[in-house]
């Protein structure tokens, strides 16, 4: 038995041996071989054998002694996991003699990703009824630092590549937007189907229901939150427009700190993905209980605006009401009777339904007059109708006509929240969409650009009327090819407490309020304004809880993207070696990139390394071989080649080369 002095003495040696070796941090990483690497915070890479790196996963963050291996390099050994990177993980089902595994998939399959090389074994209790191939999400049970040895469970099977709509499954699953509710949320849910069934709406609410309010929606729109009722009146000699927008009030029935309140602010929003939605809200109470149905009386939160007759807004008031959509009405339809089409079905609508819907395309030519004159308005953004096969892959591309009802929708939109935004914020209270304008870390460039183009500006381009004032001034003159790039010197919008404007709209304030059964941000405001109006219990969202918000959108939106970006990758394959006219939306040091007109494909003219080229990077340029290309430049393109790994599309240019 060693005595004290020796003990110390051993502890005193370990002491001065750990206090001589370096230490760092940093993130594991595979390669197509056994071995691999820790990227150390410094930059340095530390190498790792086969034997450590069967103890790490790639994208672990781990702690480790460095030291000069025989070879002179760098190498780790593995002090600690500081962080482990896979949880949950999405994988492919592997069925062998030896057993089941299950292989992580760094992104989708035929994606490039870190490679992991590594088959988990799934023990009995940690299999399900998988096929060999399958794609599932997976969680890891036992980390392999310890011995080396890994295992997982399967949570659920996604599907194999062969499935119809396997694309948007795995997407889906990929980003965990599958919305779970617990018992609480499901016994919540019941209770709100019971409400609506038995009409328990609440005391206090004014009955509107003998007004003909519509709805205005794609024919396969099923959760309408919003429906719209105008009165053109002659008030003292003078015309006047008098709207009623009547919005779904779910926030009457789901509290603030309630399961689906929580659930709710977990999705940010509803999805409308490719091949099918993910709503926020429970599907029964999104399309059916809050869902401004025809002929069925639903609680609505409504806002009674007044316009003159050139369509400025005088006067307007929120209140709670019952109300009852007379009609489901489709944009095709209110189209076809704006414009006069005498076959239309829509015609068999009563008189004075059909003189009200005449009304509102009269107000919203006026109302659009004076946001061009009062606010800013862009230019409408060319859209895609999107056809699906059986199987979920894109069947055809068109560009989508924007009607003479959809502004009649925006207008009676933009000025509810406009107005939305303006009670908020006299009582400083909710969430609001702002747009803060330039950045500030790009404004020497904009004055630079602006002083070489002898564009005079004011001083301050922040301040909301400077910025609003020169926006104008350029649109209406020779400049206004200016507004494009001076677009890409601006941050999106954003959500945010503080009332500051909306300056990509040019409007003073902007509050969401129209979407309360698709959007986070609506069903908070409807709580913020229901407080006002009924004195009901609210509390302030906290800069956490907004900040999961923003993350939860942002998530929403990336998936959105990659799965179109897969599917759109899938399609153009089809039609390599073809051309047609497509849009300048990007340039950058290297190339540009455009969208095809007619089917929307998106792809990118990469111009060689050697060949010589000039890029202004403020005014969003690239010249080469004596052209230029600038954004909204419409460009003839030739798609060369699909590269379905990096889900990239490459164009080439055939001429007419620039404007």
């Amino acid at each position: 038995m060693l005595d004290n002095t020796t003990l110390s003495q051993l502890s005193q040696l370990k002491t001065n041996i750990q206090a001589s070796k370096e230490y760092a941090e940093g993130t594991v990483a595979g390669t197509n071989g056994r071995f691999g690497f820790v990227r150390l915070e410094d930059g340095r890479d530390a190498f790792l054998s086969p034997e450590k790196m069967q103890r790490v996963i790639p994208g672990d963050r781990v702690k480790v002694s460095l030291k000069q291996n025989s070879k002179n390099q760098l190498e780790g050994d593995l002090e600690t996991v500081l962080e482990q990177s896979l949880t949950r993980f999405l994988g492919q089902y592997r069925v062998t003699k030896k057993g089941h595994f299950v292989v992580p998939l760094g992104d989708a399959p035929g994606m490039k990703s870190s490679p992991i090389n590594r088959w988990i074994f799934l023990p009995p209790k940690g299999r399900s009824r998988c096929k060999d191939g399958d794609m599932v999400v997976a969680k890891l049970l036992e980390h392999p630092f310890k011995d080396g040895k890994a295992s997982a469970k399967i949570l659920e099977r996604i599907g194999s590549e062969s499935d119809a709509y396997i694309e948007r499954k795995y997407t889906i699953a990929k980003y965990d937007l599958q919305p779970r509710l617990n018992e609480n949320a499901q016994n919540q849910t019941t209770a709100i189907e019971k409400a609506i069934t038995s009409k328990s709406f609440g005391e206090g609410r004014t009955d509107l229901t003998n007004l003909t309010f519509v709805t205005i929606d794609a024919a396969s729109t099923r959760d309408m939150d919003d429906a719209l009722y105008l009165e053109k009146k002659v008030i003292e000699g003078v015309e006047q427009y008098h709207l009623k927008v009547a919005i779904a009030d779910p926030a009457f029935f789901i509290t603030q700190k309630s399961s689906l309140a929580q659930s709710a602010q977990k999705n940010g929003q509803s999805l409308y993905m490719l091949g099918g939605g993910v709503p926020m809200l429970p599907d029964s109470l999104a399309n059916d209980c809050f869902s401004l149905k025809a002929e069925e009386e639903r609680p609505a939160l409504v806002c009674s605006q007044v316009f003159d007759a050139e369509g400025k807004l005088l006067e307007y008031h929120f209140e709670k009401a019952v109300i009852r959509s007379h009609f489901k009405l489709s944009y095709i339809d209110v189209t076809a009777l704006l414009e006069g089409d005498s076959d239309n079905e829509i015609n068999q609508l009563p008189a004075d339904t059909q003189q009200m819907l005449n009304n509102l395309g009269e107000f919203t030519e006026r109302r659009t007059r004076i946001r061009k004159k009062d606010f800013l308005v862009g230019e409408d953004q060319l859209e895609y109708d999107i056809q699906l096969s059986n199987t979920g892959k894109i069947d055809k591309l068109s560009p989508r006509t924007r009607t003479r009802a959809h502004k009649i929708v925006e207008e009676a939109m933009l000025a509810t929240n406009l107005c939305a935004g303006e009670f908020l914020q006299k009582h400083n209270t909710g969430l609001f969409t702002s747009h803060s304008g330039f950045r500030e870390d790009r404004l020497g460039e904009v004055k630079a650009l602006l002083k070489e183009e002898s564009v005079e500006h004011p001083e301050n381009l922040l301040e909301a009327d400077s910025y609003i004032a020169l926006i104008k001034s350029l649109m209406a003159s020779d400049k206004a090819h200016l507004v494009s790039p001076l677009r890409r010197m601006m941050p999106s919008s954003e959500l945010s407490l503080a009332a500051t404007p909306h300056l990509g709209m040019g409007m003073p304030v902007y509050a969401t309020v129209t979407s309360p059964i698709r959007r986070y941000a609506d069903l908070y405001n409807h709580w913020a304004i229901s407080q006002l109006l009924t004195d009901s219990a609210f509390t302030p969202i906290t800069t956490e809880n907004l900040a999961a918000v923003k993350s939860a959108l942002q998530q929403s939106r990336q998936a959105d993207r990659e799965l179109y970006q897969w599917l759109i990758c899938q399609y153009a394959q089809k039609f390599v070696g073809t051309s047609g006219k497509a849009k300048v939306r990007i340039v950058t040091q290297q190339g540009f990139g455009a969208r095809l007109i007619d089917s929307g494909v998106d792809g990118f003219v990469l111009f060689p390394k050697k060949q010589e080229k000039t890029f202004d990077a403020k005014r969003m340029t690239i010249t080469t071989q004596g052209n230029t290309y600038a954004l909204e430049n419409d460009v003839e393109v030739k798609i060369e080649s699909v590269d379905m790994e990096k889900r990239r599309i490459a164009f080439s240019v055939i001429g007419p080369e620039a404007d």
